[in-house]
């Protein structure tokens, strides 16, 4: 039996209350492969919330390792508890966003040790510490949720079972995250608290979905029009379940970078939870699926919230999570650095060097083991380290044409990302446009300004091409390719890693005369769009036309050029289902334009001043001319239109000023902008320069009339 407290004792504890003290939790040190598991006790509704934690070493299956099988061999009764199906088996994993920090609530929490009885975990009750953490509230929400369902499963949560006021806990728990979702039994979405009407939407998801999937695929769902929806058997346009919905999709879960990589890596099933309501994830799946097949998701997307703000809404969310399932499958249990590349800049983080080391878990053992960052680098360090890495090992889809962020970290070198921050811009020569791979022509090739399909200036590929095993994956061996390029040319980028620099080959083709800056009226969802956009809109075109008019020669077919630029140079593809990138300048822009031009100075006077109401799209226009028309708004978005000093146009970044240098830099898709500071240069951003895009820079030199040189960007 204990000794009573004496009073000096007493004393004591009351002077350090710890609820004035924040005296941090003390966890147990854990070994590799270890994790914590939380089980939580079913307290009162009035008491403290109250749980413990077990540990056990988790199998980790992905890894394919000798020393993995052999800490498998010798913890085998976690593994079984983890493997072996059945209720009383496995655990539960919650996929979650901390949300605001600034209120706090006590969770009484204890270590203990464990036992199994038929193989089932239990706690053995031998309490080795015990003490209070602080939760957030919404994991204090989801918490009385399950308190309220007498829940009884260990279950795995980030905010309970990391320490997270210890970078070395974090460093060795963060890589195992996505093992701990991968073997969960199920996977708890929470969205968090809702509103009597937002349950009432999550509820009518299946029903939505019935009604919407029963339509033919052309059904005209006119928001203009109540009747067309009475008559499919859903809510008038204006009730409010639809409003109701676009605030389940905009919630928070849907744009954070863990959650993405939390739904990417669960294999078994997974609940989503709002409130008090529930339904399964490929029950969302299937209702995302119907929205937008009936162009109905931005609508309600627009319902709910007043600004674009780049990141990802729950439909995007969704579809990418299938298809990012579909690349791990097929890549090697593993997703290829320029999807990465390009899909996590519509996720946010609460911590900025997040970005980089969610990225971390999503890719191959072999590949992460090759970067050298961990949590207590410098945010622009972590930035610098993954951007090198990139450079060698992802050649196809290049770095510098995803430089344009809504905001920048000022010590970042000019030419590096800033992965915690939105692309401001869609990259003229990615494969990929918001998270989605774009179909293209099989016929057309995107663009090559530094670079030849064949001959002096090809990529030059390595004679003896390795191919690797990928060890982490589910089920069999794929292969995948290493060592495709030769990065021992001198021409290739040469990163400078003390002074964080790329040495660079390069022409020089032009300089910046006249810059038109962008225009605020071209907002991403047409939606949005206003009297004043269409006019801010209509102004910016004609005077970017007339210096277009005042740069090019006269025996140029200017409206055919200027309409070539505008869409960066891309058309429809033949079968409708993708993008031609037009190389040999034989296709026609100049009649897509002044269709654009005619519609859009009709729709202005009959525009409604509120933008709640979808666009009223001619039924004239044809699929060419609408491609055009989204084309449009979606490459000059946030450019600038210029005309250069020796007589061509282009788009480029907001940003750009009269004297800047317009480079192609060998090896790279497109030119880019830079300014001149000093011995080196600043990386402004990636241009589209008419007759510039196909190599004829290269040509160029070749003839004579340009000169290849290496110069420094910092």
């Amino acid at each position: 039996t204990p000794a009573s407290p004496s009073p000096f004792s007493s004393l004591l504890i009351l002077f350090f209350d710890r609820s004035k003290m924040a005296i941090p939790f003390i966890y147990d040190h854990l070994e590799p492969k270890q994790i914590r598991l939380f089980q939580l006790d079913h307290s009162s509704p009035s008491e403290h919330l109250t749980g413990r934690l077990v540990v056990l070493r988790h199998p980790t299956h992905l890894d394919q390792t000798i020393e993995n099988y052999r800490g498998m061999c010798r913890n085998w009764r976690d593994m079984n508890f983890v493997k072996k199906p059945g209720e009383a088996y496995g655990y539960d994993a919650l996929s979650y966003t901390w949300g605001p920090q600034l209120e706090t609530f006590p969770l009484k929490l204890q270590l203990t040790g464990k036992l199994y009885e038929d193989g089932i975990l239990y706690s053995n009750g031998v309490v080795r510490h015990e003490d209070i953490i602080d939760i957030h509230r919404n994991l204090y929400e989801f918490l009385c949720r399950l308190r309220k369902a007498r829940y009884k499963r260990f279950i795995w949560i980030d905010a309970i079972c990391i320490n997270q006021n210890d970078h070395r806990d974090k460093s060795m728990q963060i890589p195992l995250m996505r093992y701990v979702y991968h073997e969960a039994r199920q996977v708890k979405i929470w969205l968090g608290v809702a509103t009597p009407v937002e349950e009432e939407a999550l509820a009518s998801i299946p029903f939505l979905t019935e009604k919407l999937a029963t339509q033919s695929p052309g059904y005209d769902w006119d928001t203009e029009f109540p009747d067309k929806f009475e008559s499919a058997g859903v809510p008038a346009p204006t009730h409010p379940v639809w409003r109701a919905l676009g605030l389940l999709m905009t919630r928070s879960w849907f744009e954070r970078l863990w959650t993405l990589q939390e739904a990417i890596l669960w294999e078994k099933s997974s609940v989503v939870y709002c409130g008090d309501e529930q339904i399964s994830w490929e029950t969302l799946e299937l209702f995302v699926s119907s929205m937008d097949n009936a162009r109905l998701a931005d609508w309600t997307i627009i319902q709910s919230v007043d600004t674009d703000t780049g990141v990802s809404n729950g439909y995007e969310a969704v579809s990418l999570i299938k298809d990012c399932k579909i690349l791990l499958t097929n890549d090697g249990w593993r997703l290829p650095l320029d999807f990465l590349l390009h899909v996590i800049r519509r996720r946010s983080v609460t911590r900025p060097a997040d970005m980089v080391f969610g990225m971390l878990a999503l890719m191959a053992h072999e590949e992460k083991s090759r970067i050298t960052v961990d949590v207590s680098l410098p945010v622009e360090r972590v930035y610098f380290e993954f951007a090198r890495y990139y450079i060698l090992n992802e050649l196809d889809e290049c770095i510098l044409n995803h430089n344009s962020s809504q905001t920048r970290r000022e010590s970042l070198p000019s030419w590096c990302p800033d992965f915690s921050s939105p692309e401001n811009t869609v990259p003229l020569a990615s494969k990929f446009l918001y998270g989605r791979e774009v179909s293209r022509d099989h016929f057309s090739t995107n663009f090559r300004a530094g670079f030849n399909k064949d001959g002096q200036w090809a990529k030059p590929m390595k004679k003896d091409r390795q191919y690797t095993y990928v060890k982490d994956m589910p089920h069999f061996a794929r292969m995948y390719q290493e060592g495709k390029y030769d990065l021992s040319h001198p021409d290739f980028m040469h990163v400078v890693s003390d002074v964080m620099q790329l040495n660079v080959s390069g022409v020089l083709i032009d300089k910046i005369a006249i810059v038109i800056k962008p225009t605020d009226g071209l907002k991403r969802m047409v939606y949005r769009w206003t009297a004043n956009d269409l006019e801010k809109i209509v102004a910016w075109d004609k005077e970017c036309l007339s210096l277009a008019r005042k740069t090019l020669q006269t025996d140029v077919e200017i409206l055919n050029a200027y309409g070539r630029t505008l869409v960066a140079n891309s058309l429809e593809a033949s079968d409708g289902g993708g993008v031609l990138w037009d190389e040999y300048g034989r296709a026609d822009y100049c009649h897509a334009y002044k269709e654009v031009r005619a519609y859009l100075d009709l729709l202005i006077p009959h525009w409604a001043t509120n933008y709640a109401t979808s666009v009223p799209l001619p039924k004239e226009l044809s699929s060419e001319v609408l491609f055009f028309f989204h084309r449009f708004i979606t490459v000059t978005r946030n450019r600038c239109f210029f005309a250069t000093a020796n007589g061509r146009i282009g788009i480029g970044p907001a940003d750009t000023q009269p004297g800047d240098d317009v480079r192609v830099i060998i090896f790279c898709p497109t030119p880019y902008i830079l300014r001149e500071q000093g011995s080196v240069y600043e990386f402004i951003g990636e241009a589209y320069v008419d007759g510039m895009m196909y190599g004829q820079a290269l040509e160029m030199v070749d003839q004579g009339n340009l000169t290849k040189e290496r110069f420094t960007i910092a």
